[in-house]
């Protein structure tokens, strides 16, 4: 095993908001990982929840949460957070699944997302996992 991995990422542009128009206008109709991100009264933002679209597009994952297929279920969010945006990896050099898995768990952890739902395990192919933001 070794001992250590960085990976670089960039978020997009901005935080967009949640609304369906705005997944066909900025949701990128590919695999990857997003966020659903809240802000406060001084425009400071909290990550809610960091999602990984492995399994479908990051577009089709917030048409889920919209429609309540995944959770969270975007009524759920929007009756506790009247601010809700979200925002994805623009840049992921992750060459594999499981690198892309290991940015994901190391995501989870940093931001520490009152909706996932507990730990999110790395491929536990490195000792440590390191992610430059760009």
């Amino acid at each position: 095993m070794e001992t250590s991995r960085t990976y670089h990422v960039r978020n997009s542009e901005r935080c967009f908001r949640f609304k369906p128009d705005a997944f066909i206008n900025h949701a990128p109709d590919r695999k990857g990982i997003y966020e659903l991100v809240t802000f406060d009264a001084q425009q400071n933002p909290t990550v809610l929840f960091v999602g990984a679209a492995f399994e479908r597009t990051i577009r089709e994952s917030l048409e889920g949460h919209a429609t309540g297929q995944l959770p969270p279920a975007a009524s759920d969010l929007l009756s506790r957070h009247a601010n809700l945006y979200f925002d994805y990896l623009e840049l992921l050099d992750a060459k594999t699944q499981d690198d892309a898995q290991d940015v994901y768990a190391w995501l989870v952890q940093k931001h520490k997302p009152a909706y996932n739902d507990g730990a999110v395990k790395t491929s536990g192919r490195f000792a440590a996992i390191d992610v430059v933001e760009e």
